[in-house]
């Protein structure tokens, strides 16, 4: 569910270079919550995501999800003009390259 989460926050999502020396992220000790990169296209690969890379000898990768929007009737009232529209995941294009490739 997280991975879905983050498919439908960013809509796109590329690994350059999976090898790429990863770069720690410091963060004020001022600051009251903690940083979180959810929202980053540049955050570093989860260490499964890599594994699952090398496996297919891949280095680069893009992904773009497919959202599409769901209409929800609402059935409480019958006067209603426009129906809910909830967006949903409905797949991903997954682009892999064997080099490094930035698109």
């Amino acid at each position: 569910q997280a991975a879905r989460f983050l498919f439908m926050k960013n809509k796109v999502r590329i690994i350059v270079d999976c090898h790429a020396k990863h770069v720690k992220v410091l963060q004020d000790e001022k600051l009251p919550l903690d940083l979180t990169l959810c929202g980053s296209t540049l955050r570093a690969p989860h260490s499964c995501h890599l594994q699952y890379m090398a496996n297919m000898d891949s280095i680069a990768s893009l992904f773009m999800a497919v959202v599409v929007n769901d209409n929800e009737e609402d059935g409480d009232s019958s006067d209603a003009v426009q129906p809910q529209k909830r967006k949903r995941l409905w797949g991903l294009v997954v682009c892999h390259n064997t080099t490094p490739r930035f698109v």
